[in-house]
């Protein structure tokens, strides 16, 4: 009889302990983040990080196409070349819509969601330009040798050079981010330790 009052009496002061525990990491892994800015909006700062994370996917398959242009470009026909670009023009022109829509709702972003989208403006509409080109030259000189003595292999290196550029960028500012939410959680729980 006492060895079962002990075992109980053990049981409610470990579950006493840990309730605490639980509670904390529950506080911290369930809600709705908080905006860092007074001028950010919640939804339209989630639906911006949904918008980066498709953006960098969409930078990473043009990287992919452009990257094999580059390696097999003297082998490749022309028609073959043609279809890469394609693709990556259609990844390039839905990054374009993207970062249309995330324009529209800048001023109510999360200050490094603006500065993010700032930086990689500039690697889309490059991308644009010299696909634009490729595509052009591509059209005229289907000759291989052609294209070789002409800007085309340099439009392809800065496609793949913006497309990896952008990718780098969202990944570090994003990462970096939410190390800083993260940081912010942490100090926030232990002022409330503290005030406690």
């Amino acid at each position: 009889m006492r060895l079962n009052f002990l075992k109980t009496t053990g049981l409610l002061l470990v579950a006493g302990l840990l309730m605490p525990v639980g509670m904390l990491l529950a506080s911290t892994t369930t809600g709705v983040p908080a905006v860092t800015s007074s001028k950010a909006n919640w939804y339209d700062a989630e639906q911006a990080s949904t918008l980066f994370n498709r953006m960098n996917t969409l930078a990473l398959k043009t990287r992919k196409e452009v990257a094999r242009l580059q390696v097999q470009e003297q082998q490749l026909d022309w028609r073959a070349q043609a279809a890469r670009l394609a693709r990556a023009k259609a990844d390039v022109n839905k990054m374009g819509n993207d970062l249309i829509r995330l324009n529209e709702v800048k001023n109510k972003l999360e200050p490094w969601q603006q500065s993010l989208l700032n930086k990689i403006t500039r690697n889309q509409h490059e991308m644009v330009y010299q696909l634009d080109a490729a595509i052009h030259k591509l059209a005229v000189h289907q000759n291989r040798t052609y294209l070789a003595l002409s800007q085309y292999p340099q439009n392809i290196n800065i496609i793949y050079k913006n497309a990896n550029q952008m990718t780098n960028t969202i990944s570090t500012v994003t990462q970096y981010a939410n190390a800083e939410q993260k940081m912010a959680a942490l100090e926030k729980m232990n002022n409330r330790k503290v005030s406690s």
